[in-house]
């Protein structure tokens, strides 16, 4: 079974790899790049800080260790699990469409895909109840269009990228809800 469900994510990552074009490149280059990652939490924690009424500076600490944590998770695990990249299939050379060419690191699962998730999860949490509700659903956007580059830039499985989702979403959650309960506790411990 488990090998049926590698090699449907390895065809499945040649049909979607293959879906490129010139002009897209640098775009999916620049959605993938640590500096749209470092500049899009640095908007995020700026509208967390100047649109929410109350808990601003709780609500960024929460948030940035909900990201921290989600990038730490991942991380141990692609070190325990240790699947090659797609860019590291010598077979697959002249068949996928790789710009950068070599990583050190591992594949599963998206470390892109799960922070960026966890991001805009917390986010769209954060604002759902509120008049900028929109802003998490484009952090949502944001988040996808992060992940599908790492099909796109031959980084990543689907199932990667499945995984750094919905692992994401989980963070996300959990991450603001610890928020909730500290705040709750807070709240109710005031005279």
């Amino acid at each position: 079974m488990l090998r049926k469900i590698i090699e449907w994510d390895k065809e499945l990552f040649l049909f979607l790899n293959d879906k490129h074009v010139s002009w897209l490149d640098p775009v999916m280059l620049f959605f993938s790049s640590y500096i749209c990652w470092i500049l899009v939490c640095l908007l995020m924690i700026a509208i967390i800080y100047f649109r929410l009424k109350i808990w601003k500076k709780t609500t960024t600490i929460f948030f940035l260790l909900s990201v921290g944590m989600s990038a730490l998770l991942t991380n141990i695990i692609k070190f325990m699990v240790e699947r090659p990249r797609p860019i590291h299939n010598e077979a697959w050379t002249d068949t996928i469409h790789a710009i950068e060419k070599y990583s050190t690191s591992t594949s599963f699962f998206s470390s892109h895909s799960a922070t960026t998730f966890t991001m805009a999860v917390f986010f769209l949490m954060a604002f759902r109840h509120s008049a900028f509700k929109y802003y998490g659903y484009l952090a949502l956007l944001w988040a996808t269009i992060v992940a599908y580059s790492r099909i796109y830039l031959a980084k990543h499985y689907p199932i990667d990228v499945l995984c750094g989702i919905l692992f994401g979403i989980t963070m996300g959650i959990v991450g603001y809800k610890l928020l909730e309960y500290y705040t709750n506790k807070k709240t109710t411990l005031r005279p």
